[in-house]
C-alpha cells in the first residue's frame, strides 16, 4: 500500500455503492387431592398420595440436587439463564497481527530497527505482514531470526517476479525461521502493479500464483489468496480456491468507525458497502467457501490537521481495537492492522509516529493484548450463564482463560467522528444491566481510556446482578466463581 492506497482510502469513503426446573406441581395437586368418605376410595387415595409423595422426594423435590450433582447448575438463575459458549481468551490474541516494512531501506524500519523490534516485542503481537526478499539478503534474513526469537511470525508476501521460484521460497523459509503464511502478490488491479496495464496485472498474477502454492504446499505453509483495491474485482478474475488456503481482504472504512451500516448501493445479499460482510461477499466470488484473513486495514491519522476521511489519534484509538475485536466476530482467522510506523509510503497509518512516539492506539492494542494473553496448550472453554441488556448498537464477545476465568468485552458500537466533515460526534452512553447465574460474581471491570491505558476498578459487589455503562471504549468485565 502506498500513495496510490491513500487514493483508495479517499474512494472508499465517497464509494456510492432454558432450560427450567422439573416442576412438583402434579405431585402437590395429587397430595391436595380431596379425601373420600368411602373406605375404599380413602385406601386408593393414601396409596397415590405416599407413592407420589416418594416420587416427589426422590425426583421433584431433589431436582436441585441433582443438577448440582451433575455440574449442571445450582441456582434458579443459572438453570435459567442461557449458558453462553466462551472461546479461548488467546485465540482472539492470536487473530491480531500488524502490517511491517523491513525491506524498506529509506524507512526506520531499517535504518531503527532496533527500535522497531523493541516496539513489537512491547506490543505483545505475534504476527507481522511483510515482502519477500532475496535469501541471501543477510541484514533481513537476521532481523527476521530475531523476530522468531521473540516469538513472532511473518506472512510473507510473494511479488510479481518471474525470478522468484518455489525453491527460491523454500531457501527463504530455512534462513528467516519465521514464516508462517505465504501470499500471493498484493493489489495486482491497480495500475503498474503487477504489469503495465489491468489485464497483464492479472495475467502476470495468475502465472505466478502456482509457485507461491507449490512452495507452501511443500513446507506445509498455508497460502492466502490475492487481495485487490477494488471490490469489483473479486467477482472478475473467477474461482482462484485452488490457489489459495484462505482468501484474502484489504478492509477500509473510509474514517467511519468499523461496524458501520455501510454506504451506497448493497450487493446481491444486501450488504452495504465498506461492511464486512459486503467484504466476505466478495471473498466468495473468487474462492467460494473458504475462509478469510484481512491483511489490511486501518485508520490514517494527522494530528492537529483535520483532513476528510481521517480521524483524529484519540478516535483511531477507539477504532482500532473495535476492528479486530468485529472481525473476529464475523469469523476472520486474523486481522493485520496497516501499519506499525509511520514511514514515507504511507504516512499517517502508523501505530508509532515519524518522531518514533508511540499514538493512544498503539498503547491500547497492547494492552488488550496483555489483558486477554494466556498461551499455553489447547483447551475447550466452557459456558457461562449470563444475560446481558442492551440496545442495537451493544456488541460483546465472552471469552475464558485456562484458569476458569471469564472476560466479557463490550462496547456500543457508534461513531465518534464524522469523517466527512472533520468532527467530533457525542457518542451516547449506554445504561446496561449484567445477569449472572450459577456462583459467578464480578470482581472488577477495566475500561479504555482515549490514550489507550486499561483502568481496572473493583466492583467490591457479590451480586449477580450489575449495572454498567459502556461508552464505545471497550469495558473487560473479569468474571469468576464463588
Amino acid at each position: 500500500m502506498g500513495f496510490l492506497s491513500f487514493g483508495r482510502i479517499l474512494v472508499a469513503g465517497q464509494q456510492s455503492l432454558a432450560i427450567s426446573e422439573p416442576s412438583d406441581t402434579t405431585c402437590k395437586t395429587i397430595i391436595r387431592k380431596p379425601v373420600s368418605r368411602r373406605t375404599n376410595q380413602f385406601n386408593k387415595w393414601m396409596r397415590t398420595s405416599f407413592a407420589c409423595a416418594f416420587v416427589f422426594y426422590l425426583g421433584c423435590g431433589s431436582a436441585r440436587q441433582l443438577l448440582a450433582a451433575g455440574g449442571q447448575a445450582t441456582t434458579t438463575d443459572a438453570v435459567t439463564l442461557p449458558q453462553v459458549q466462551a472461546s479461548p481468551a488467546d485465540s482472539f490474541v492470536d487473530s491480531m497481527g500488524v502490517v511491517t516494512h523491513i525491506t524498506y531501506g529509506n524507512t526506520p524500519y531499517y535504518t531503527n530497527w532496533s527500535q522497531t523490534l523493541k516496539f513489537l516485542q512491547d506490543l505483545g503481537i505475534r504476527h507481522i505482514r511483510d515482502g519477500y526478499f532475496d535469501p541471501s539478503w543477510t541484514p533481513f534474513a537476521t532481523k527476521h531470526q530475531q523476530l522468531a526469537q521473540s516469538g513472532i511470525r511473518t506472512n510473507y508476501v510473494i511479488p510479481y517476479d518471474p525470478t522468484i521460484s518455489s525453491q527460491s521460497i523454500q531457501q527463504l523459509a530455512s534462513v528467516s525461521n519465521d514464516m508462517e503464511l505465504l501470499e500471493i502478490p498484493n493489489e495486482c488491479d491497480l495500475a503498474g502493479s503487477c504489469g503495465v496495464s489491468w489485464d497483464s496485472s492479472m495475467a502476470n498474477m495468475v502465472s505466478i500464483s502456482p509457485v507461491v502454492k507449490s512452495a507452501g504446499t511443500a513446507m506445509n505453509v498455508p497460502v492466502l489468496g490475492p487481495a485487490f483495491a477494488a471490490y469489483e474485482t473479486y467477482g472478475q478474475v473467477g474461482n482462484l480456491s485452488p490457489l489459495m488456503n484462505y482468501n484474502n481482504l484489504h478492509v477500509y472504512f473510509g474514517g467511519r468507525n468499523p461496524g458501520a451500516e455501510g454506504w451506497g448501493a448493497p450487493d446481491a445479499q444486501g450488504n452495504a458497502y465498506g461492511t464486512f460482510k459486503f467484504w466476505l461477499d466478495q471473498a466468495n466470488l473468487d474462492a467460494p467457501g473458504l475462509p478469510s484473513q484481512i491483511t489490511e486495514t486501518g485508520y490514517m491519522t494527522f494530528p492537529g490537521n483535520p483532513t476528510p476521511y481521517t480521524v483524529p489519534p484519540d478516535v483511531e484509538e477507539s477504532y482500532i481495537p473495535r476492528t479486530y475485536a468485529l472481525a473476529y466476530l464475523n469469523g476472520i482467522g486474523r486481522t493485520y492492522v496497516y501499519e506499525l510506523l509511520d514511514e514515507i509510503n504511507s504516512p499517517g497509518f502508523g501505530l508509532v509516529d515519524g518522531n518514533m512516539n508511540p499514538r493512544p492506539a498503539y498503547y491500547a492494542i497492547r494492552n488488550l493484548i496483555g489483558a486477554l494473553a494466556d498461551p499455553g496448550p489447547s483447551f475447550t472453554p466452557g459456558t457461562l450463564p449470563y444475560a446481558i441488556t442492551g440496545d442495537s448498537t451493544l456488541r460483546k464477545l465472552l471469552f475464558q482463560k485456562r484458569d476458569g476465568s471469564f472476560l466479557l468485552l463490550l462496547w456500543s458500537e457508534q461513531s465518534s467522528y464524522d469523517t466527512v466533515h472533520s468532527l467530533y460526534t457525542p457518542v451516547i452512553p449506554q445504561q446496561v444491566t449484567l445477569s449472572l447465574g450459577g456462583t459467578y460474581y464480578t470482581p472488577s471491570v477495566g475500561t479504555f481510556d482515549t490514550s489507550g491505558n486499561l483502568n481496572w476498578t473493583n466492583t467490591d459487589t457479590a451480586s449477580q446482578t450489575v449495572p454498567f455503562t459502556i461508552s464505545d471504549q471497550i469495558t473487560i468485565v473479569k468474571i469468576l466463581p464463588r
